[in-house]
């Protein structure tokens, strides 16, 4: 047995458990960071759409 093998079958495991996929408030939590990041994009395309048709009013 090397001492890799040894130190590993000797020690408890440490390592954190994987968060639960299909935890309800986790998914909520990421509905609503899309929703949000959704909404953003939104307005920021909004704000260069009108931006261009007010520069070609405007221009005009």
């Amino acid at each position: 047995m090397t001492w890799t093998r040894k130190a590993m079958s000797s020690s408890p495991s440490t390592m954190p458990a994987a968060p639960d996929k299909h935890d309800p408030e986790r998914i909520a939590a990421q509905r609503r960071r899309a929703a949000r990041m959704a909404l953003i994009l939104g307005a920021v395309a909004l704000a260069i759409y009108i931006a261009f048709i007010l520069s070609g009013v405007l221009a005009s």
